[in-house]
């Protein structure tokens, strides 16, 4: 897995209210990655503070509960379970947190969990990837190959008023979803500053396969970076002044004779015991 981030408050905003975390962890012949973008309300009180609290609990929740569960082989449902159980208590929190200081807020949320295994002794990197997905607010989620697949729905209603997120209402169940990442596929997790003023056919374009061969399927970070870079630029020029954040993962490989190789990762990436 190969993967990338690109983060910008602008010079509009007041604040920085999104947040992300990307987070590669190495089991034995078992990868896994966390996914994170936050929002915060801009309309409340403390949005930076509500997406940057849940995004601190989500990277502690991944290293010290989920890496334990997929070590000992625990499946997607008892994930699932903690994950959510994670969120309501992230939800509870937050509720507590304004009702002592008389205010609202709240943060929108999407976040992604992939896990590959190394199926052959001399593959560097697995072959496909499972992800898993929970959503909640107007942030988004896209499924990037030949063409762009939004993995997400926003809760929100007439004039785009958010009725789903964390911290501003009582809990809901969050959006869930699973899939795969084949070789040369990738996932986008982005706010709405950041996907609001792009069409979808620029997204599979500029971080797709879409029209390309065999040959160049793979991308480099560096690269992913420099797109990230290009598309937020394209939105701010349209004239897009929100916080901007999006964090991408690919599977980067390379297809041949109709069988999918893994290519070579050099990224060095945290082994956990």
């Amino acid at each position: 897995m190969v993967s990338s981030f690109y983060y910008d408050k602008g010079n509009f905003a007041p604040s920085q209210q999104d947040a992300l975390v990307l987070e590669v962890a190495v089991l034995g012949r078992r990868e896994a990655a966390l996914l994170v973008v936050c929002d915060g309300i801009g309309g409340l009180r403390e949005g930076e503070y509500a997406s940057s609290y849940v995004t601190m609990r989500l990277r502690s929740w991944f290293y010290e509960v989920y890496l334990r569960c997929r070590k000992r082989g625990y499946g997607w449902r008892r994930v699932q379970r903690d994950c959510i159980g994670i969120l309501y208590d992230c939800n509870q929190y937050l509720q507590r947190y304004g009702a002592e200081r008389g205010i609202r807020l709240g943060t929108t949320m999407t976040m992604v969990l992939l896990q590959g295994r190394r199926f052959f002794s001399w593959a560097k990197a697995p072959l496909f990837v499972k992800y898993q997905l929970f959503h909640m607010g107007d942030s988004r989620a896209y499924h990037l190959g030949k063409w762009c697949q939004r993995l997400t729905e926003d809760d929100s209603c007439g004039d785009n008023m958010l009725c789903r997120c964390v911290g501003s209402f009582s809990w809901q169940d969050v959006q869930k979803r699973q899939g795969h990442l084949w070789p040369g596929e990738r996932i986008l997790l982005c706010s709405d500053g950041f996907w609001r003023r792009l069409e979808e056919t620029e997204m599979a374009e500029s971080l797709g396969n879409r029209g390309r061969t065999w040959r160049s399927l793979r991308l480099s970070e560096e690269q992913m970076k420099k797109r990230l870079r290009k598309l937020g630029d394209a939105a701010r020029a349209r004239g897009e002044k929100d916080n901007q954040a999006a964090v991408i993962v690919g599977m980067e490989g390379i297809v041949h004779s109709g069988k999918a190789y893994a290519a070579d990762e050099r990224k060095q990436k945290r082994h956990v015991q």
